[in-house]
């Protein structure tokens, strides 16, 4: 990740963290607030922002369900564990005490990197997944998520109260929409988007079974 989008409201101390990363092989882009950063942000970057009145938890917590898979690192001057923890809580990558050199800085970032190109890679799939489920009806969402806990068409027929026929009709269409080759795939899809806990309707929470999210290493 080349570029690093600095976001720290104290001017001066900004120019400076921007100043020392300059002096390895990537691109510092200043900003002043979190709002100006969102609005610009973009993929293939890195947030590092200064942890004022916790604003690197904040950030995390605004990038959750933002389209940018940007990955957030904190700093501030003698951090407490506390304060850290908090923000790695949240989703942050890691928690770096300014000042810094730009050795230290990308020794940590090559450490955490791979971790982080594997979350980043995760919260793609989840999102190509929940866009794929977007565009089934509301009852196909609904047999896709009795796939998972009645597997056969004649149990999911009987607790949807429909012909196991008409079942197999919907699986055919799922799968369609999908653009998948079989069942197994199509499950992997529902699971990745988080349809069996019930986040998309009602009605697929009915027969949906349980299924505690993954925590990520980022927000």
């Amino acid at each position: 990740m080349k570029t690093v989008f600095v976001i720290d409201a104290k001017a001066e101390r900004r120019a400076e963290v921007c100043r020392v990363l300059l002096q390895g092989e990537r691109h510092a882009e200043p900003f002043e607030t979190a709002a100006d950063f969102l609005a610009f942000a973009r993929e293939e970057s890195l947030a590092l922002v200064h942890d004022a009145d916790g604003a690197a938890a904040g950030l995390c917590d605004r990038l959750r369900d933002a389209p940018q898979l940007v990955p957030v690192v904190g700093y501030s001057e003698s951090p407490s564990f506390s304060r850290a923890v908090t923000a790695m809580q949240a989703g942050a990558a890691s928690y770096l005490a300014w000042p810094f050199t730009v050795d230290e800085f990308s020794d940590e970032i090559d450490r955490i990197e791979p971790a982080m190109r594997e979350t980043l890679d995760r919260k793609r799939r989840v999102a190509e997944a929940r866009r794929l489920l977007a565009g089934l009806t509301a009852r196909e969402r609904e047999v896709l998520v009795n796939l998972i806990s009645h597997g056969t068409n004649k149990a999911i027929a009987k607790e949807l109260e429909i012909s196991p026929r008409t079942v197999e009709k919907y699986r055919a269409a799922i799968l369609v929409r999908l653009g998948v080759a079989n069942t197994a795939q199509a499950i992997r899809v529902a699971v990745e988007a988080g349809a069996v806990e019930g986040d998309f309707t009602d009605s697929a929470r009915k027969g949906a079974a349980a299924s505690p999210a993954q925590a990520g290493l980022m927000g």
